[in-house]
């Protein structure tokens, strides 16, 4: 007891070099750390487009556009279809949408779309970038089915001159006898909504457009039957192709089936090539903090032979300078690991994030960049993740510290001062 005590007295007998040590241990423990958080947030945000993206397929009518009031564009899905996806086996969820254009002066025209009030607000052109951010105001809750109530877009609120403190008290009519020379008119009465909440989605054209429940949808358009698209959520990424094939047998050749292929390619190849680099970054980051650690150790005991020569002369045993350096060896890993852990606890978030954006981005297509920009890299790591480094890098310790004590211990006390 009395030389593990020593042992862990010496680690504060010279500060600077307690420093250094600490600094040049606590340096790949960060490393690893932050390379097991972006490997992390690399299999989070992988699953997130499995999930979101990959396994969403899209039904709109044969060679139609599916806006009810869109020259030669007007065609929509019978209401049985939505039936027949839901029967189909790996189908998880089906969301209905209803659509319309709007003229306005400028930019030409504006979307409205009718949806239930807790599927996807999905934007034109833009169907898998779903639900943009609410600015003001708030969302639909299941109460507002049937409603007089929208979400209208930023651009659209700006031409209608609705500004975000008016949500709750600003409404906005829409008038279906209005034409345009691709939208012809409905014989139907003006109706008043009042405008309950704003987002903006980052695209032009996604913020001209204005969501209301389907059920007002229908009442406002007299669409009491049929559907413009219809969004089926798969689930897994495997069974899509699978589901799409079976969508083709049971809806027949009323639908066109917009598959996310594009979106599954990535997934089985750029996605998991990345996710593959990254815990090959770990491995070699785990590497090197193991290499480091041991190397550091090893030094430190050669530099103090003179010390365990002296020990052996004042009649200490080889067990007891063991048990004092590998103390001194364990305690000044769990130092270093300490600062380490605190180091990537305050700057691992930025610094992670831009160590991803430079070893991550250049693997990534144009089009899935904006994706991956939002990918959330934090400095939270699972407790068993962090008991793992501690275990390796205190045993990594230990062997290093044993090894070169174990060399200098069979010395007479003589021979390991002249080691030295």
């Amino acid at each position: 007891m009395g030389m593990i005590l020593l042992g862990l007295r010496n680690l504060f007998r010279n500060k600077l070099r307690l420093m250094i040590v600490v600094l040049l241990l606590a340096t790949p423990l960060f490393l690893l750390l932050a390379m097991q958080s972006i490997a992390d947030a690399v299999s989070r945000q992988t699953t997130t487009l499995m999930q979101d993206v990959n396994t969403v397929l899209q039904l709109r009518a044969r060679g139609s556009m599916g806006h009810i009031n869109m020259i030669a564009q007007d065609r929509i899905l019978p209401h049985s279809v939505l039936d027949k996806v839901r029967g189909i086996e790996h189908v998880v969820h089906v969301e209905p949408y209803l659509l319309a254009m709007a003229p306005i002066t400028p930019p030409n025209f504006v979307m409205h779309v009718g949806l239930a009030p807790g599927a996807v607000k999905r934007l034109e052109s833009h169907g898998e970038a779903g639900n943009p951010r609410i600015i003001a105001g708030r969302d639909f809750t299941p109460e507002d089915a049937g409603k007089d109530v929208a979400i209208i877009g930023q651009g659209y609120a700006a031409w209608a001159g609705i500004k975000p403190e008016d949500m709750g008290r600003a409404t906005l009519t829409v008038d279906t006898t209005r034409t345009h020379p691709v939208i012809y008119a409905l014989d139907r009465p003006k109706r008043t909504l009042t405008v309950i909440g704003m987002y903006a989605s980052g695209y032009v054209f996604g913020d001209l457009q204005l969501f209301m429940p389907i059920d007002t949808f229908r009442s406002l358009y007299g669409s009491k039957e049929g559907i413009s698209w219809i969004f089926a959520r798969v689930d897994s990424v495997d069974n899509v192709a699978t589901v799409a094939q079976r969508l083709r047998e049971t809806v027949g050749d009323v639908a066109d089936i917009l598959v996310p292929q594009n979106a599954a390619v990535f997934t089985a190849t750029t996605s998991r090539a990345v996710i593959r680099l990254a815990w090959i970054g770990g491995v070699l980051a785990f590497a090197l903090m193991s290499l480091v650690v041991f190397f550091v150790l090893l030094m430190q005991v050669r530099e103090r032979a003179r010390e365990i020569g002296t020990l052996k002369a004042i009649g200490a045993s080889n067990g007891a300078v063991s048990a004092q350096f590998l103390t001194e060896a364990v305690a000044l890993t769990i130092v270093s690991g300490a600062l380490g852990l605190l180091i990537f606890r305050l700057a691992g978030e930025a610094v992670t994030g831009r160590l991803f954006a430079m070893g991550i981005g250049p693997f990534l297509p144009a089009h899935y960049k904006p994706l991956f920009e939002s990918l959330s890299v934090g400095s939270h790591l699972s407790g068993s993740v962090l008991l793992l480094v501690v275990l390796v890098a205190v045993a990594a310790a230990a062997l290093g510290s044993a090894y070169g004590v174990r060399r200098l211990v069979k010395l007479s006390p003589l021979e390991a001062m002249r080691h030295e």
